[in-house]
C-alpha cells in the first residue's frame, strides 16, 4: 500500500507541475506537438499494454492457450500497415485529432461523422479500463469492493486526466512503461526461469496439474484460422487507425519519429504478448482458479505465488498500464467531442468533457461486463464503420477526389454491420453472426474505393 501511494505522489507531482504548462489547446490535446521518437515511442506502448493486453489476454491464455497471443499478434500487424502507409501523411496533414483528418481529406460533414462514432465507441475501451483498474484495487484491498472500486477508479483517473491533458500523459507514460517492462520481465524471469516453488505453488492448488500440458501452438481447436482472419481485421484495424494510437502520431514533432516509433512498438508488443500469454498460462497449471472466483491469472500470481517484492512490481507494472491506456483515451474522447463535435478548442470545455465522459463510463463500467466483451464491442463497432473509408481518403489525398455520398454510405452502412450485434447481444441477448463486423469492413471498403474519381 505504501508503495501505490508514491506511485500516486509521483504521478499528482507530475500532473500539478503539468497543469501550469499548459498554456492552449495544443499543450492540453497533444502535448504541443513536440515529442521524440522515443517519448512517442514509450507513450505508444503504455496506451497499447492497457487492460486488453494484460488482464485481458492473460484470462484468454487460460481459456485458449498460447493462441492468444494472437490479441497483440495482430496489432503489431496493423502497426506495420501504419507504418508503411499511414505514419507520414497522417503527421504532414497538422491535424489534432482523427476525425480533423477526415475533414482534410473528405469534408466537415465527413469529421462531424467520425467524430460522433469514435466519442460515442470509444467510451466502451475507457470502461474497460475502469473495470480493469477496479479489479486491482480490490486485490489491494484483499477484498472485492464492488461498485466502491469502480467509482474510485473513475476518480483517480478522471482527476489525473484533467490536470495535465496530454502534457502529463506522455510525461506519465515513460515511467509507467518502464515500470510495467520491469514488473512483467522479472515476473517471467522468476516464474518460468525455475526460480519458482513449483511443488509448493500446486500444494496450495490441488487442481493444479503441470508444465507438460503446455500447448504452444498458435492454433488450436479453441481458436482457429478462421478466429484469428476475424481478429486480424477487427481488432488489427484499431492498431492500423485507431484514435488512441494514431493520437501517439500526433504528439511526434515530425513524421520521422512517429514512424520511428510505430516500428519499434510493432517488434515491442509481441515481445510483450509472448510474456504474458506464458504469464496466464503458467497461472493455468499451477495457480487456477478456485471455487468459481474468476480472478484473474496475474492477479493470482501477484496474490499469492510470487514474493513480495515481485508481487509489489508487477502489481505496479499492472496498475502502470491500465491507468496509461485509461488517461489517454479519455483525453482523446473529450478532445474529439469538444473539437470535432462541439466545434471548440476552449481547454474548459474539454476538461468539463472529461468529467462527463468519465462519468458515463463509470456507469458502463458498472454494469459488470467482461473487459474483453467492453473492448471487441467497440472495435466493432469502430473498425467497420471508420477504418477502411478514412484510410482510403488519407492514402488517395490530393490524388483522387471523393465522391461524398459514395463515402458516408460506407461509413454508415459499415458501423451498422458493426453495431447490430451489440444491439442484438446488450438488449435480448441474442447472439448474431459473428462475421458480421467483417462485412461492415468489405461494405465500407467496397464504398470507399468506388467512391474515388481521379484528379484531372
Amino acid at each position: 500500500m505504501k508503495l501505490l501511494l508514491i506511485y500516486f505522489f509521483v504521478l499528482g507531482f507530475i500532473c500539478i507541475r503539468d497543469l501550469f504548462k499548459v498554456k492552449n489547446f495544443d499543450d492540453y490535446v497533444v502535448a504541443g506537438r513536440r515529442q521524440t521518437a522515443p517519448f512517442v515511442f514509450t507513450s505508444l506502448m503504455a496506451t497499447v499494454l492497457g487492460a486488453s493486453a494484460t488482464i485481458g489476454i492473460a484470462a484468454r491464455a487460460e481459456s485458449i492457450g498460447f493462441a492468444a497471443f494472437w490479441w497483440l499478434g495482430v496489432g503489431a500487424v496493423g502497426f506495420w500497415f501504419q507504418a508503411a502507409f499511414l505514419s507520414k501523411p497522417i503527421h504532414n496533414l497538422d491535424v489534432r485529432t482523427l476525425p480533423e483528418l477526415a475533414e482534410k481529406t473528405v469534408d466537415r460533414t465527413g469529421r462531424k461523422l467520425v467524430g460522433l462514432i469514435i466519442a460515442v465507441s470509444w467510451i466502451g475501451i475507457i470502461a474497460a479500463q475502469f473495470a480493469a483498474v477496479a479489479g486491482f484495487i480490490g486485490l489491494v484491498l484483499g477484498h472485492d469492493a464492488g461498485a466502491l472500486s469502480v467509482v474510485v477508479t473513475a476518480a483517480i483517473v478522471i482527476v489525473y486526466t484533467l490536470l495535465g491533458g496530454q502534457l502529463s500523459v506522455v510525461r506519465t507514460d515513460a515511467l509507467q512503461f518502464g515500470i510495467l517492462t520491469l514488473g512483467f520481465a522479472a515476473s517471467a524471469i522468476y516464474l518460468l526461469g525455475g526460480f519458482a516453488d513449483v511443488s509448493a505453488a500446486m500444494a496450495l492448488n490441488a487442481t493444479a496439474s503441470g508444465i507438460s500440458n503446455f500447448d504452444f501452438s498458435l492454433l488450436n481447436e479453441k481458436f482457429g484460422a478462421a478466429d484469428l482472419a476475424m481478429m486480424l481485421f477487427t481488432v488489427g484495424g484499431a492498431y492500423f487507425l485507431g484514435p488512441d494510437v494514431i493520437s501517439r502520431n500526433l504528439v511526434a514533432k515530425d513524421a520521422g519519429a512517429a514512424r520511428k516509433a510505430v516500428v519499434a512498438g510493432s517488434f515491442a508488443i509481441l515481445i510483450f504478448s509472448v510474456i504474458i500469454v506464458l504469464l496466464g498460462m503458467w497461472a493455468a497449471q499451477y495457480a487456477p482458479d478456485v471455487a468459481g472466483s474468476k480472478t484473474n491469472a496475474l492477479f493470482r500470481l501477484a496474490s499469492g505465488v510470487l514474493p513480495l517484492p515481485l508481487a509489489a512490481l508487477l502489481s505496479v507494472g499492472l496498475l502502470s498500464a491500465l491507468l496509461s491506456s485509461a488517461d489517454t483515451c479519455l483525453i482523446n474522447s473529450a478532445a474529439i467531442f469538444g473539437s470535432d463535435i462541439l466545434n471548440t478548442r476552449r481547454i474548459a470545455v474539454v476538461r468539463i468533457l472529461v468529467v462527463v465522459i468519465g462519468l458515463v463510463a463509470m456507469v458502463l463500467a458498472l454494469g459488470g461486463k467482461d473487459i474483453i466483451g467492453l473492448l471487441t464491442m467497440a472495435y466493432s463497432v469502430y473498425t467497420p464503420g471508420i477504418v477502411a473509408p478514412l484510410a482510403v481518403a488519407v492514402i488517395s489525398h490530393k490524388k483522387f477526389e471523393i465522391r461524398k455520398p459514395l463515402w458516408y454510405t460506407g461509413v454508415c452502412l459499415g458501423g451498422l454491420f458493426g453495431l447490430i450485434p451489440a444491439i442484438f447481444s446488450s438488449a435480448v441477448n441474442f447472439v448474431t453472426p459473428a462475421y458480421l463486423p467483417h462485412i461492415g469492413i468489405f461494405v465500407s471498403l467496397l464504398f470507399a474505393l468506388a467512391g474515388l474519381k481521379r484528379r484531372k
